[in-house]
């Protein structure tokens, strides 16, 4: 999968937690209908929550000295 296509991809809740290597029940506390600081971004469909992939790095990059901006530091050197 090219990288555009994966910021355009669209998870679960628990797709989201699996690749943050987290519990669902935070990610149920990090999203947020409303662009909210310290949350991520998501749509729900009915019951269900609906998380695009770019608000997932977009939180990571929001997110003080979180090991994904250090990685991208030391990918950008």
């Amino acid at each position: 999968m090219a990288a555009e296509d994966r910021k355009e991809e669209i998870l679960t809740i628990n797709e989201c937690a699996e690749l943050l290597k987290v519990s669902p029940r935070l990610i149920y506390d990090l999203v947020s209908e409303e662009r909210t600081p310290g949350k991520i971004f998501a749509n729900k469909v009915g019951r269900a929550w609906r998380i695009h992939r770019k608000e997932v790095e977009a939180y990571l990059l929001r997110e003080p000295g979180s090991t994904y901006q250090m990685a991208l530091k030391t990918e950008a050197k």
